[in-house]
């Protein structure tokens, strides 16, 4: 039996890893600790294939992008890392797949690369800790658009299908920051609704009301000034249909940006 395994939502601050945070990754110990605890889940549920979400990859505007190369790769050298390099095989059959369900329910789908893909931090970061839940595991790099966050939960559930019609075990992992504008020396300056946003988001996350995401008010997103909803819309649509039960494991946003660790664990269809 194939399908979606698992779910969950990562935050992607470099400093997460310790030799770029160089002492300030203490300050989200919570993050961290639930970084290695979702990293024992992944592993528990062996998934055999990834599907990665990030906003910080290569992407098109009008269109969901998707990696077709044979493998991907990167480090965090860019950000004061020596390392490590990962190197990942791509799944081309769930690639295929995917690419004919999006066609099927008029998805717009391009590549973002068909000869090489390099990872951006927003897979780089999180995978320092999720290495050990699924070293070895195939990976399929994706990206979200500027389309209506309804497109972007009918591509999860393309994603779904794929997973399911090849027979594939799959965790879906949606990679995003949540508001960037907690506080006043935040990186995109200060907006008081950036915690009612996170507020909302996490919440219904936890509660898995999967409407109150899909219908947040645009006003309250723009000054939010986040970059995971889609990720999490994307994430929402491949769980659809599933039996799911959500867990907040952290949050939190001492340098103004709200990092949330969150699974979903699938109980059944």
């Amino acid at each position: 039996m194939g399908g979606i395994v698992f779910g969950c939502i990562v935050p992607h601050p470099p400093l997460m890893v310790p030799d770029v945070g160089r002492g300030e990754e203490r300050e989200i110990s919570k993050t961290i600790e639930a970084m290695k605890r979702l990293a024992g889940e992944l592993e528990r549920h062996h998934p055999e294939s990834a599907v990665m979400i990030s906003p910080h990859g290569a992407y098109h505007y009008d269109a969901m992008g998707i990696a077709t190369s044979r493998s991907s790769g990167g480090n965090m050298r860019e950000w004061g890392s020596r390392g490590p390099d990962y190197y990942f095989d791509n799944d081309l059959e769930l690639v295929a797949a995917i690419g004919e369900e999006a066609k099927a329910s008029d998805i717009p789908l391009r590549s973002i690369g068909e000869k090489g893909y390099d990872l951006d931090h927003g897979v780089l970061a999180p995978m320092f800790y999720l290495i050990e839940g699924i070293g070895g595991v195939r990976l399929v790099p994706i990206t979200f658009a500027w389309l209506p966050l309804e497109t972007h939960f009918a591509f999860g559930q393309a994603i779904r299908k794929a997973a399911e019609r090849i027979g594939r075990g799959v965790a879906v992992i949606a990679s995003g920051d949540l508001s960037h504008r907690l506080i006043p020396t935040a990186p995109a300056g200060y907006d008081p609704m950036g915690r009612v946003f996170d507020e909302k988001l996490t919440c219904a996350i936890a509660s898995y009301d999967v409407d109150a995401i899909l219908n947040m008010d645009e006003n309250l997103i723009e000054h939010a000034g986040e970059c995971g909803l889609r990720s999490i819309v994307i994430l929402l649509g491949a769980l659809s249909g599933l039996v799911v039960k959500p867990d907040v494991i952290s949050y939190e946003g001492p340098f103004g940006v709200g990092y949330c660790v969150a699974s979903f664990e699938v109980e059944g269809g």
